[in-house]
This record gives structure tokens, sequence and C-alpha cells, in this order.
């Protein structure tokens, strides 16, 4: 048991970066080109299903919603996009001046001999992953909205919520060390795989520092500005972020979290209807680690950092995304594997890149979600309580 626990997906693709590191130099050229046209297979496999894996978690996450108040929904769902949003802004606005200057200077990469792919398979896509995300949320808000009861559609809902969760946990999951396996051998065949490890090793740090900094600065504007009011808070919160580090999930996290937050809450029952709600769809450390991995990457391989407006599209699409987050880790990455194809032109590599550094990054990554989670249980509060006062003054005045 305590093996297995050992064996979890970031502290593999570390063994394989390191066995790739010592040991790649005694592999075949024939047997890296494998190897990088497997996993550009995978990735267009894994991008091939994404549709339906948006759509089936974007109509059951909304669908189920249904069982709160309809007022509770509507400031749900704004609240959390706007938190969403800030967060990818606040990682473009710190992370962009950093990457231009000397403080956290990133290595180019393809320097050295270009591993080309033995074969390549294309696998066209059924739909565009923008289609899977609308008709998610307007099958999701419908059926929500719905007066006339809706089994039937719940029922849908749920066996496609199983398809998809089965096909990440039992099927992606598992090939996601090979599919990242490839692109490690192809670096360490350029000659940049001590580069990236050296390089995103001080990424991780400014990940760690500037999602929980700014997290707890949210928490000490939202309680009055008073330190050790924060710190308590902080505190309360803190089992359940360190579920999220050590078993890199905040789902599991979900029972610790809403102890806590029925600690810094006025209404402990705002905690059972908030953090289950929310769990899947805000996630803070998400929208700092993976733009700020992303800005990175390009930096690695050349490209020019994305111009406000372009990042702005970025946000906008990435709010809609989040709605649509996986489960597993690296599950994010995934999601947004299309968004940076898209908008910011990733070749196959950098789109791999990605997912590899970022499920390294995963136990911070989580454990940020989590305290994430409490941080929007506090503002849901506050922003329901305002809520209500308007509403009764309105009530009132007729």
């Amino acid at each position: 048991m305590c093996f297995k626990k050992l064996l979890n997906l970031p502290f593999f693709i570390f063994i394989l970066l390191i066995l790739t590191l010592l040991f790649g130099n005694y592999l075949s050229i024939f047997l890296k080109s494998q190897l990088y046209s497997v996993s550009l297979l995978l990735k267009d496999v894994i991008i091939c299903i994404l549709p339906f894996l948006i759509f089936s978690f974007v109509w059951s996450g909304i669908l189920h919603l249904k069982g709160e108040s309809l007022r509770g929904v509507l400031i749900l769902i704004p609240l959390v996009c706007l938190s969403n949003f800030t967060g990818f802004w606040v990682s473009y606005i710190f992370t962009v001046p950093l990457l231009n200057s000397e403080l956290m200077a990133i290595s180019a990469l393809n320097t050295g001999e270009a591993l080309a792919p033995a074969w390549e398979i294309v696998i066209p896509r059924p739909i565009s992953n923008d289609i899977a995300l609308i008709l998610g949320f307007a099958l999701g808000i419908i059926g929500n909205l719905a007066k006339t009861k809706t089994a039937s559609l719940d029922k849908i809902a749920d066996r496609l919520l199983r398809a998809a969760n089965f096909i990440l946990k039992k099927i992606i999951c598992n090939i996601l060390p090979l599919f990242i396996l490839g692109f490690i051998i192809k670096m360490q065949h350029e000659d940049s795989l001590m580069r990236v490890i050296r390089d995103y090793s001080k990424l991780l740090v400014l990940v760690t520092i500037l999602t929980y900094g700014y997290m707890f600065i949210g928490i000490f504007m939202l309680t009055g500005r008073r330190i050790q009011v924060a710190i308590e808070k902080f505190k309360n919160l803190l089992p359940g972020i360190l579920i999220g580090f050590f078993g890199m999930s905040s789902a599991a996290a979900i029972p610790t979290t809403i102890d806590g937050c029925k600690k810094n809450l006025k209404n402990e029952h705002i905690a059972n209807f908030v953090v289950p709600a929310a769990a899947n769809m805000h996630l803070l450390g998400d929208c700092f680690a993976l733009p700020i991995i992303g800005l990175a990457i390009m930096v690695s391989f050349g490209y020019d950092l994305p111009t406000v407006q372009n990042f702005f599209v970025f946000s906008i699409y990435g709010v809609a995304a989040k709605f649509a987050a996986a489960g597993i880790p690296g599950g994010s990455a995934i999601i947004f594997a299309p968004l940076f194809e898209s908008i910011f032109g990733f070749s196959g590599p950098m789109v791999t890149a990605v997912t590899a550094i970022y499920i390294l990054f995963d136990p911070v990554a989580t454990s940020a979600n989590v305290f994430g989670h409490g941080m929007f249980a506090i503002l849901f509060e506050k922003a329901n309580d305002w809520v209500g006062r308007i509403t009764a003054k309105i009530c009132r005045s007729r």
C-alpha cells in the first residue's frame, strides 16, 4: 500500500526525468523516434476525445446545481468566473515582467539536433471543443432552471459523467507516463532536459509564492484587513491544504475543507453548498500554474510573450474551460491543451511540455486549489449577504 502511494504520477514523472537524464544517451535514435511518435499519437487521441469529456463535465456540473436555491446558483457561477479570471490576470501581470528580466531567466530549448518522429498518424477531431463547451453550458443551464422534473436528463448526465471519469482515470491516467515519455526523450536528445529541470525549479518557487500570497492577501482583505484573523482562518483550512498537497486530490480534501470553512463562516450551511459545488469549477491554483508554465514554455521555445489582447482571449476561454476540469493529475493541462494550440500557437512538443511540467507542479497546484476553496467560501458569504441586503431594500421600497 505504501509503495503504491509512493508511485503517484508526479513522482513517477520525476523518476522518468532522472532516468532519461542518466541513461538517455544509451538509447538508439530509432527507439527515441519511435517513442516520440507514440507520444504524438497519444496526444492526438486525447485531443480527439476531449470534446466528449468537456461536454460531460460541464453539463453534469451545472445540472447538479439544481438542488440549490436559484439565488445561490446565480451568485455562485458569476463569482467563480470572476475569481478564475482574476487569477489568470494576476499570474500574467506578475509573470511577464519576471520572464523579461534576469530574475527569472528561462533558457531557450531546441539548441541541439532536433529529433524527428519516426511516423505520424493524424486523427481528425469529431467536433470542436468550443461547440462541446457551449452545448454543455446551454443544456446544463436549461436543465438547472427547468421547473419540471428532469430525472431522465439527470440519469443521462450521470452516465456520461461516469463514462468520462472512467476514460480519464482508467485510460488517460494510465497512458500519461507514456504520453510524456516521448517528449522527455526528445528534450534529452536535444540537450535541453537539464535546462528544463534547472529553470523550472525556479518557476515552481514563483508559482508557490504568487499563488499562496494572492490567496492569503484575499483572505486578509475579506476579513477586514486583520492579520491575526486571516492567520486563524488559514490555520482552519490547513488540514485540507495538506491533504491536497500530499494526496494530490482536491476532491479527497472536500470533507476536511468543509469543516475548515464552517469555522471561518458565520453561516456554516454555506460551506455545505459552496465547497462541493465549486470544487471542480473554482481552481485558483490551476489559474496560476497553467498560465505561468505556458508563458515560460513560450520563452523556452523562442515565442514572443502574448499581448494583453491575446491573453484576454485566452483568459475568457480559460474561465469557460475551468467548468470542464478533469479530476486526475495533469487533467487541467489536458483540458487546456487546445487553448494553448489555437490561441498561442503551441506545437505538439510544447503542449506535452506543459502537461509534463504541470504534473510535477501538481502537489502545489492542488493544495492551492484547496486554499482557494476556503477563500472563495468567505467571498461567497460576503456576496450572498450583500445581495440579501439589496433584495430586502428593494422589497421594502415596494
